[in-house]
């Protein structure tokens, strides 16, 4: 159950990236049986009352695959030093999950995750509709050789051209405390809702466009594409997709 984690996240504020605060914490859950509506309203009941000027939240629903249903509870922006410190109505606030939260859950995780800017695309770019890749890496990966040519991949994707390229924006996250079971999840941003990822919504690049390959091998080398297409195909041992939406009304407003 672990990967649920990976469903992670919350787009960070810009402010939040200038104070490098750049932690998100994520609680995941899922209501019972028949509780959706009734979940919903208590939660809501219980931002409203207890986060609304600090530990500001985003809700998120997951729409596709095994976790349809569940929610991400998202409090983005944070710094490790928040992890020092304790509600000053922390005892109110816990009384009040216990009473109107947990009893309509079936299941509920958590995990934190940091945002890493220069592995992300046009992260500034706003959405409500999101699609998350969930990637867990190989035991005695080369971190330093897989964020290299992560980073490489955002520099070349930022130069090419055509509608769906440049509507591309993705935020990249790491998945902190993770032990051996090394996981990124990357958010991709849709502005213009589920509709970007039909394969025809974008009108094709101009003919002799250059392609991702074509770049690549330009600003690097043709030695430098093999090694990446080796590292690439080595690097993932399960990749997990799917789709989720914010729920305004029941975020912090």
């Amino acid at each position: 159950m672990k990967k649920i984690f990976l469903l992670l996240l919350s787009v960070v504020s810009i402010a939040a990236y200038a104070q490098k605060a750049d932690l998100s914490t994520v609680n995941t859950v899922k209501p019972k049986k028949g509780q959706k509506m009734a979940f919903e309203a208590a939660y809501k009941q219980h931002v409203a009352k207890f986060h609304k000027a600090e530990e500001k939240l985003n809700v998120y629903e997951i729409l596709s695959g095994p976790y349809a249903g569940y929610y991400h509870l998202v409090n983005s922006g944070r710094s490790y030093a928040d992890f020092d410190k304790d509600r000053a109505d922390a005892n109110a606030h816990n009384v009040d999950l216990d009473k109107t939260f947990f009893p309509y859950l079936e299941e509920t995780m958590n995990g934190t995750y940091r945002f890493i800017d220069t592995l992300s695309l046009r992260p500034e770019t706003v959405a409500e509709k999101f699609q998350v890749t969930v990637r867990h890496l190989k035991m005695g990966l080369n971190m330093g050789d897989y964020r290299k040519e992560l980073g490489r991949n955002v520099r070349i994707a930022s130069k090419l051209k055509g509608g769906y390229w440049e509507n591309l924006s993705s935020i990249f996250y790491d998945q902190l405390w993770d032990g051996t079971d090394q996981t990124t999840v990357t958010i991709g941003n849709l502005k213009d809702g589920f509709k970007q990822l039909d394969a025809q919504y974008y009108a094709p690049a101009p003919t002799g466009s250059p392609t991702f390959r074509d770049e690549y091998v330009k600003a690097y080398s043709y030695e430098d594409w093999e090694k990446r297409t080796k590292l690439m195909d080595e690097a993932v041992v399960k990749t997990e997709v799917y789709i989720m939406k914010l729920r305004k009304d029941l975020s912090s407003q």
